[in-house]
């Protein structure tokens, strides 16, 4: 079995300083073999906000696994984003843009959503797609899990139109083998396959410490993996520390991923009414 720490929307210069540390604390003790963060680390990708984010990174245990957000490309300087866009997220990261990591249960691939002229609405191309499977590649019989910043779909929050390319993804996922995709940008936790697609389970994430909530409180997740299921928990943030709720256990049947309602209802984060 392989524990993920998911963290998502960090959001550095619209951040919560005083979640810095109870995030740091918090997922260090769930002892995760590795820690995934699903883009926006920045708010407007300046150096100085990537340097806090480089910071936490360092902060946090290893290994790290980091895809961009939109937010995370240049937004004062926009001949910086069409020259070298992600060179500040790699420098912060240390790391390329789409990684890949595996170990005995689990492989993960990443692919960069976050696109120079579709700043806010996001895009995948055809050659992402082949190199998304590509990642795939040396994963045998694990459990593949996608990685990116875009929902593929429509869910708990709707606030902008789905990416260019969403639907050819989407698609292409259960020829790759890809069981889970973990995302974010929306700022809402939300956790079902996919409508058309429920081989393939679709896990968004919220905001781990950004201000800029929409009715629900800052947290991160933990998935505990095995090759047909999983187990997800949601740490949600109250005051000054993140408290783990109850989790939901999913399995992979032959008609796709079904909830376990024996092991018990997770419970729903504590909402605060939604900010802009």
């Amino acid at each position: 079995m392989t524990r993920i720490a998911h963290l998502s929307d960090l959001h550095f210069g619209a951040h919560e300083p005083g979640l810095i540390d109870p995030l740091c604390e918090a997922v260090h003790a769930a002892q995760p073999d590795l820690v995934v963060i699903s883009g926006d680390l920045a708010q407007r990708g300046t150096r100085g906000q990537f340097a806090k984010a480089r910071a936490l990174l360092d902060a946090l245990p290893g290994p790290r696994f980091c895809v961009p957000g939109n937010h995370d490309l240049p937004h004062w300087n926009p001949i910086l984003r069409f020259v070298d866009g992600y060179g500040r997220f790699r420098r912060a990261t240390q790391g390329p843009t789409e990684p890949v990591w595996r170990d005995d249960a689990t492989a993960l691939a990443g692919i960069n959503t976050a696109h120079r002229l579709h700043w806010q609405r996001g895009e995948i191309d055809p050659g992402q797609i082949d190199q998304l499977r590509h990642g795939f590649d040396e994963a045998g019989d694990r459990l593949r899990i996608a990685v990116m910043h875009h929902p593929l779909e429509h869910a708990a929050l709707n606030i902008d139109p789905l990416m260019v390319g969403a639907g050819r993804l989407l698609a292409a996922l259960p020829g790759m083998g890809a069981r889970i995709v973990l995302s974010g940008h929306v700022h809402v936790s939300y956790v079902a396959p996919f409508t058309d697609t429920p081989e393939v389970l679709f896990v968004q994430n919220g905001t781990s410490l950004s201000t800029r909530r929409r009715g629900e409180d800052n947290l991160f997740l933990t998935l505990d993996t095995g090759r047909d299921r999983v187990r997800i928990t949601r740490h949600v943030a109250d005051g000054t520390r993140y408290v783990p709720h109850h989790p939901e256990h999913w399995s992979l049947a032959p008609g796709g991923w079904q909830r376990d309602t024996a092991s018990g209802a997770g419970v729903t984060p504590r909402t605060r009414s939604a900010r802009a």
